[in-house]
């Protein structure tokens, strides 16, 4: 990706509104060239001036036009110098603050728009169906909504308007010294866009590669410690952690070997400027001296060397800032991509409503109303899903209809698709054919007029690393969480006790993934989690597979005195916690085999009524 293309890119990230105030900053930063144009002028005019006084010597030309045309050429010729140095160097800085000052501010605004900018696209990744989530690991999105995202705002934005800057000094010095001396302007612009050009060719093209493996260095990094950490029990017993370790390193490696050749190709045109200025003023010298009066000559060879103080800074800076965008491209390119799957342009005339936030107030009020007017009831009609890439349906034909208050179990072999049709009735999979409703309404729909109503508890629970009551409330601000509700949740999921006994009740931290909670123990917490809520319809999958028989049949004596109020959807593989839900569908292949209570499907599905005779059922 060249450095236009990705300037381009990021500026697609970004509002229409957005750009304009981009474009206006950046235009007054470009500005401040004239100051620069003015101070060196004004360094070359005293340095002939002042050559003139000293030697006796009549004033070049030059420099009784310019002294004339400032109303001067009456004074006294050393006080002239003298306010004419002051002013030079008066513009020189006024010129160095204002730079640093819009500098600030283009980078404070563009660091809001980094945050803007994730906020959207994590917004956007969010609404996608699960399918398209997972199509990524968590490590890479992770890195595509943080470093990605400041990758192409605050650096290649940023430096973007840097080099915008730089380059428009560059043109304007070229043209105020053209004005003096065409010669000499010829000489410096083909000497400095030479090098410029060399150096450009000799650098840039590795830059976005570089970029490129930095950013797989950095996500196969945090992989590697992400799956070191979740498989230490097995890394301890299977004696692979010295593979992990070895192969964190050898990333580690890689990644310092990759950042040091970016730093040092960075550095490269510093030191070729600095040689080419040295070089370029002993040429000038020379040629001047040969062919001018000293005065002439020695303010010209001035003008040079202040208008070069300037320039190779200036390119530098401009090198700098192109070799940045190349090697920011190649790390921000994950990011780029997402924006266009996401059609970014959208998102960014979207308002946070548009992909399902909600004011915390919001969910509590309906929470503490109970979700009025929420029909728990659920129908599917011939619904069929095909899974990306398979040739055969995970559902086929799938129908049911089941009313409020009622309890549906959904039993089959590993495989059948029990827990894709449960995401069915979630709203988190769409079928490509068929129709999912809840109370006549889409899960969307649903959820989104009654936030919590509906609630789901997965056979492994995802946990914050923060307390019990943080992940109880998932999600909910700390201010309008209440203890009293969360209390109620844990002493219904049967795990009340123990967290008043042996922990700090609802300050406990349990960890990264609940690592300091047992499988059962986690596993109350995500069915507190959902009682939390006061749902209305709640969708269990294999909730209970880790709890004891006595929790479980605790657990199951609770759900059973949520009957009549509270929808409930079960897959389970243990018979006996099923064996009196209203109605019991059987999967196998993806496809209804029979449907009907307990006994009913015992009867229609031999081999469902062969587990259930190995179960001694």
């Amino acid at each position: 990706m060249t450095v236009r293309e990705a300037i381009k890119a990021s500026l697609r990230l970004l509002s229409g509104r957005d750009r304009w105030r981009l474009a206006l900053i950046t235009v007054a930063q470009m500005s401040t060239s004239f100051l620069d144009l003015l101070g060196v002028l004004l360094i070359g005019l005293v340095t002939a001036l002042s050559l003139s006084v000293m030697s006796s010597t009549p004033q070049p030309m030059m420099v009784e036009s310019s002294l004339e045309f400032l109303g001067l050429s009456n004074d006294d010729p050393v006080k002239v110098a003298l306010a004419l140095a002051a002013a030079a160097g008066f513009l020189l800085v006024l010129k160095s603050v204002l730079n640093m000052l819009l500098t600030k501010r283009i980078l404070r605004f563009l660091a809001n728009k980094q945050a803007l900018v994730s906020g959207r696209l994590a917004a956007g990744l969010l609404s996608r169906p699960l399918l398209q989530v997972q199509q990524q690991s968590s490590q890479q999105a992770v890195y595509t909504l943080t470093n990605g995202v400041a990758f192409a705002t605050v650096t290649i934005l940023g430096q973007g308007t840097i080099a915008l800057t730089e380059a428009t000094l560059l043109v304007v010095l070229a043209l105020g010294v053209l004005a003096i001396s065409p010669v000499v302007t010829v000489f410096t612009i083909v000497f400095f866009v030479f090098i410029s050009v060399a150096l450009q060719r000799a650098i840039a093209a590795k830059s976005g590669r570089r970029g490129q493996r930095s950013a797989q260095l950095s996500v196969k990094s945090v992989q590697a410690v992400q799956e070191a950490l979740r498989t230490y029990r097995e890394s301890v017993v299977l004696q692979r952690r010295g593979l992990y370790v070895q192969r964190f390193q050898d990333l580690c490696r890689q990644g310092a070997v990759n950042t040091t050749e970016i730093q040092f190709a960075a550095l490269i045109p510093k030191y070729v400027l600095e040689i080419a200025l040295v070089c370029g003023a002993g040429l000038l010298a020379v040629s001047q001296l040969l062919t001018r009066d000293v005065s002439a000559a020695v303010a010209i060879i001035a003008v040079f060397l202040a208008a070069g103080s300037r320039i190779v800074p200036s390119i530098l800076r401009l090198q700098g800032a192109s070799i940045l965008i190349r090697t920011a491209a190649g790390q921000a390119a994950p990011t780029y991509e997402l924006a266009r799957e996401l059609d970014l342009e959208h998102l960014n005339s979207a308002t946070a409503e548009s992909f399902g936030s909600i004011d915390p107030e919001t969910i509590r009020a309906h929470l503490q109303k109970g979700h009025e007017g929420f029909d728990g009831s659920i129908s599917i009609s011939d619904a069929d899903l095909f899974y990306p890439g398979a040739s055969v349906p995970a559902l086929t034909a799938v129908s049911l209809n089941l009313p409020a208050g009622a309890s549906l179990a959904i039993v089959g072999p590993t495989g059948a698709g029990k827990s894709t049709l449960a995401d069915l009735i979630l709203g988190v999979l769409t079928p490509d054919s068929g129709v999912t409703l809840i109370g006549g309404l889409t899960p969307a729909e649903a959820i989104a007029n009654w936030p919590g109503a509906v609630a789901y508890v997965p056979q492994d629970v995802a946990m914050a690393n923060g307390t019990v009551r943080e992940n109880v409330a998932l999600g909910l601000p700390l201010e309008i969480i209440d203890d009293g509700w969360v209390w109620d949740a844990l002493n219904r999921a049967h795990l009340g006790e123990f967290l008043r006994e042996s922990r700090q009740g609802l300050d406990t931290v349990i960890g990264e993934n609940g690592l300091k909670l047992s499988g059962g123990q986690r596993q109350r917490l995500g069915i507190a989690r959902a009682l939390y809520s006061r749902p209305k319809l709640l969708v269990l999958d294999e909730a209970t597979s880790a709890l004891d028989a006595e929790t479980e049949q605790a657990i199951a004596q609770t759900l059973k005195e949520l009957g009549g109020t509270v929808t409930t959807v079960s897959i389970a593989h243990r018979l006996a916690t099923i064996r009196h839900c209203d109605l019991v569908v059987y999967l196998e292949d993806g496809r209804v085999q029979a449907q009907g209570n307990f006994s009913e499907v015992r009867a229609m599905a031999p081999q469902f009524d062969r587990q259930a005779q190995l179960l001694g059922l």
